[in-house]
């Protein structure tokens, strides 16, 4: 980023002169243009240095967030192109979520979920796990 020739106190000063004058004799006496004295007005009209510095500091964590957020989602994407050469379908949730054909949360796939370390070598046969018992019984 351009490093600006006035600091943020120097243009508070600038603007508030030019609320006492005219603009184009302030930005004549301080070497800048009129359209800059009305942008700068428009950005920070109404501050004082202190939330000028504020500001810039949360522009700065902004873009910083925003540099993270980008490096995250192009992540994502090198990992679906290394599954999809793989052979692999994506997954449509994280394990342990329920599953995609029944809606149902089955114990197999929460063994999955927990690395295998819920009682390893046990297994659950399909259609048992899950349901839910109608009637009087429940």
């Amino acid at each position: 980023m351009k490093k600006s020739r006035f600091s943020e106190e120097q243009r508070l000063a600038i603007l508030r002169e030019a609320e006492r004058t005219s603009v184009p004799e302030t930005a004549k006496k301080h070497g800048v243009s009129e359209p800059t004295v009305y942008a700068w007005r428009k950005r920070f009209g109404g501050m004082d240095a202190n939330d000028t510095k504020r500001l810039k500091q949360l522009e700065a964590e902004n873009a910083r967030l925003k540099k993270l957020l980008a490096e995250r989602d192009l992540d994502i994407e090198v990992l679906k192109e290394i599954q999809a050469k793989n052979g692999e379908r994506p997954r449509a949730k994280a394990a342990g979520g329920a599953c995609p054909r029944d809606g149902v949360v089955h114990p197999a796939s929460m063994q999955a979920a927990a690395g295998g370390a819920l009682g390893a070598g046990v297994q659950v046969p399909e259609g048992t796990a899950g349901e839910s018992r109608g009637g009087a019984d429940a």
